[in-house]
């Protein structure tokens, strides 16, 4: 599905891969960060991707398997080398998605693939404690932040899934007002909100069904993030 009211965006991410410049994309959860750097990298070889940076082994393996290697040993410097060695001379621009809480042998490494290659960094913002030990290399990336979607490409997205999922809806309007006031510009929740729809356990066309459909989403959303707490202290405590 094509990035909907994100075009600026999407040509300046572009264009700094294109130049080979630093980039932080930083924005609120579910605001398009991941699905707009996707778009951006799409179909090009000279681009390694990560989406998990919560510890060095985690942050490696992907980047590895993306270079058709792989490191037997369960040695963290081994992996470092090897990434280190098969990237040393390569114009590669590397993608860090889901950046949280990086820790300094992870920075170790993002700090020697800096000095040779560009980077791009997403977050959900720039401070220590989110972005952790990355801040202290981030002074020197340019930022782009995004923001929620304005009223027309809400309402473009919220047609989009209309079409997209095929729902059919006694009044198409109503519902699009209520997606659009309760996912408030977020694409994550407009989406969410429209596929809960999709599932046909609500009767349209009044407030009451689309407040059911939201708070389904909602229940949903914090099981979400209490099955990410519980992966992240298990992760932590075997990293």
């Amino acid at each position: 599905m094509k990035i909907i009211g994100r075009e600026t965006e999407l040509a300046l991410v572009r264009n700094h891969l294109h130049m080979g410049r630093n980039l932080a994309i930083v924005g609120g959860e579910g605001v398009g960060k991941t699905a707009l750097v996707k778009a951006a990298i799409a179909g090009l070889a000279d681009t390694l991707y990560c989406d998990d940076t919560s510890t060095l082994k985690r942050a490696c393996e992907p980047l590895l398997a993306q270079l058709g290697l792989s490191v037997e040993t369960a040695d963290n410097l081994e992996r470092k080398r090897a990434l280190l060695a098969a990237t040393r001379g390569r114009r590669l621009t590397f993608v860090f998605d889901h950046v949280r809480a990086v820790g300094p042998k992870l920075l170790s490494l993002l700090e020697l693939l800096r000095e040779s290659h560009p980077m791009i960094v997403v977050a959900r913002d720039l401070t220590s404690g989110e972005a952790g030990h990355l801040k202290i290399i981030l002074w020197e990336f340019d930022r782009l932040e995004l923001k929620p979607l304005d009223h027309a490409a809400a309402a473009e997205l919220v047609r989009a899934q209309i079409k997209q999922l095929g729902l059919m809806l006694p009044d198409a309007a109503q519902f699009e007002r209520d997606v659009l006031r309760l996912g408030a510009g977020n694409p994550r929740r407009i989406i969410e909100l429209c596929q809960q729809a999709s599932q046909g356990r609500y009767v349209f066309g009044g407030h009451t069904s689309t407040q059911l459909v939201d708070l389904d989403r909602r229940i949903n959303e914090l099981k979400l993030r209490s099955d990410e707490a519980a992966s992240s202290k298990r992760r932590s405590g075997s990293s």
